[in-house]
């Protein structure tokens, strides 16, 4: 067994390929994972140029990549037996180690809890950014639900959240209105079995949210883009709802609700993450969650979108590429 790997280490700024240890054991609650590929995700790109936020595991030598498919070659103690051998989907950013070895690598070191186990029959790659875009739509669901809503707005469209947030709404029988940009997503939503859709370029676009909105008490808003969408429909929410900000895409247009337009409407405006919730906070909930999603995540709502693949020397070139849909770099490590 050689005693070292390559690995995508971001060191003065700079991403490169370089040989580092490889791990050899596996601590305790920890699995080593021959890699396969990983999906480059918008917060692996976010974290390149910023300080990784308190509290949220990093890896060691400064190895990236947090997404990942590979296959479990060694387990630790305390490891359920069922993950030895098995192909599994990773977000290294639930469990909480300091002996974490990140996923742009060829062998990965993190906590079981940090995994998917996929079914044997689904190709790995598809799955190979998909359990970031699953935990938090389905952690969101649960403490909307523990909070009484009994509906939700996603602004997420037909992004790979929001697609996810739909499959999770399907499984619960929870209801669900997306707000979507085209007739084309609408469509693509629908083929996925959303029932309620609006279209933000549509004439009666308002009323007709306002109108759902009513009607299936959707009063949990799950917005993943933040900025001009929120000053569209925050007239047209009702009375009560909590607005729950994930995302910033739309940050350059500034939120311009009056405070009088809140108090009259009693809404309430608060962050969401992922790593905060209660899901992800509490070990017995997170095994839960994972275990849940595992039964899920080969249904269609759940693949990761896949763009162009890359080597590891290409990674630069992969952290540039733009997907046209949604689409998403893949990391070929082996």
């Amino acid at each position: 067994m050689k005693d070292v790997m390559q690995a995508i280490v971001l060191s003065n700024g700079v991403l490169s390929v370089q040989r580092v240890q490889r791990p050899q054991v596996a601590a305790r609650d920890h699995l080593i994972i021959e890699m396969m590929v990983s999906a480059i995700n918008n917060g692996d790109k976010f974290f390149l140029t910023r300080a990784t936020p308190p509290g949220m595991p990093k890896s060691l030598y400064d190895i990236r990549g947090v997404s990942g498919v590979g296959r479990v070659l060694a387990i630790g103690d305390t490891v359920p037996e069922i993950y030895k051998g098995k192909t599994v989907a990773i977000y290294r950013s639930l469990y909480y180690s300091e002996q974490k070895v990140g996923t742009w690598s060829e062998y990965a070191h993190v906590p079981y809890l940090d995994c998917v186990i996929l079914p044997d029959d689904v190709r790995p790659e598809d799955y190979s950014g998909s359990v970031v875009n699953a935990i938090t739509p389905f952690a969101f669901l649960k403490q909307i639900i523990a909070e009484g809503h009994r509906g939700i707005i996603s602004t997420a469209g037909s992004s790979a959240t929001g697609k996810a947030m739909l499959g999770f709404c399907l499984a619960h029988n929870f209801p669900l209105l997306s707000i979507v940009r085209s007739e084309k997503s609408r469509q693509e939503l629908e083929a996925l079995g959303a029932k309620d859709v609006v279209v933000q370029s549509s004439d009666d676009f308002n009323h007709e949210l306002s109108e759902k909105a009513e009607t299936l008490s959707t009063t949990a808003v799950f917005d993943g883009v933040g900025g001009q969408i929120l000053n569209n429909i925050i007239d047209s929410l009702p009375y009560g709802s909590v607005i729950y900000s994930y995302g910033y895409i739309g940050d350059t247009v500034p939120l311009t609700v009056t405070m009088s337009a809140l108090a009259l409407k009693n809404l309430t405006i608060k962050p969401f993450m992922n790593t905060s919730s209660d899901t992800v906070k509490q070990p017995g909930q997170l095994k839960e969650a994972l275990k849940e999603i595992g039964a899920l995540i080969h249904q269609p709502h759940f693949k990761t979108k896949l763009g162009t693949r890359f080597s590891m020397q290409q990674i630069n070139e992969a952290v540039s590429y733009r997907g046209a849909n949604g689409e998403k770099p893949v990391l070929l490590l082996r």
